[in-house]
């Protein structure tokens, strides 16, 4: 399926953008990450706190997209754009986060399920010093790092390890690349857009499949099939075979 391919790339043009006015690095994933487990539920209390990704006073977007074709993933790169968490100068960073995965047979029928099963992949962390205090279906993040964990260094590179490791224990991902920004609250606000305009393909996808009505004028995704060649060709596909 090539559902989200054209927001992969305009995933690309935005790091294009970004990587010539900030600080920006690419570290490759450890999939032997020595990282210890957390032994207390990953909760991370006030009196503990370090660092926050995301607090509900910065902005925080958090997305995943998804791809058949391998060659536009970049697999096991971590790409950083901003200061990592051990070089905070705040408590506080703004936090993005996108998740471009490359997978095999998806359809359809099956990913709105894999889809979230990717999502929801995220929970299973268990990272001392690390917690994920609150995750919105609707694109937004909030960690938060321990003093303990930052004074062992604790980084984008371990966590987004960790992830990456979480996705490829799922049979039908094949590769992951991660991409974090925390440069400015306004770098990290011009993803929504991408962010949205996948979701909701996403979702205009499971409305066509799940409902058997076909009438573009009263349906609210009407503007993103609009746009998108793929959706409209899946519309047609599940019409003409119902």
């Amino acid at each position: 399926m090539k559902l989200l391919e054209k927001y992969i790339d305009e995933i690309r043009d935005y790091i294009d953008q970004k990587k010539n006015s900030n600080v920006y690095r690419i570290f490759k994933a450890d999939p032997f990450s020595s990282w210890p487990k957390s032994d207390k539920s990953g909760i991370v209390l006030l009196p503990d706190l370090s660092v926050e990704l995301g607090n509900p006073d910065d902005a925080s977007v958090s997305f995943q997209t998804w791809t058949e074709d391998p060659s536009l993933v970049n697999d096991g790169d971590i790409t950083l754009i901003g200061a990592d968490i051990c070089e905070a100068s705040t408590p506080n960073l703004p936090f993005g986060k996108i998740v471009i995965a490359q997978v095999a047979n998806f359809d359809e029928n099956n990913a709105a399920d894999r889809t979230r099963e990717m999502f929801l992949s995220k929970f299973d962390l268990s990272l001392s010093g690390f917690m994920l205090k609150s995750a919105s279906n609707y694109m937004a993040e909030w960690c938060r790092i321990s003093k303990d964990a930052v004074s062992k260094h604790f980084s984008f590179k371990i966590l987004g390890s960790s992830l990456i490791n979480e996705l490829n224990a799922l049979d039908y991902v094949k590769s992951v690349e991660i991409i974090f920004i925390t440069s400015s609250n306004n770098d990290v606000d011009e993803l929504f857009d991408i962010g949205n305009r996948s979701l909701r393909t996403l979702n205009a996808m499971a409305k066509m499949v799940n409902e058997m009505s076909y009438d573009c004028s009263e349906c609210e995704y009407s503007d993103i099939c609009n746009e998108a060649d793929a959706l409209r060709e899946l519309r047609d596909k599940i019409a003409y075979e119902k």
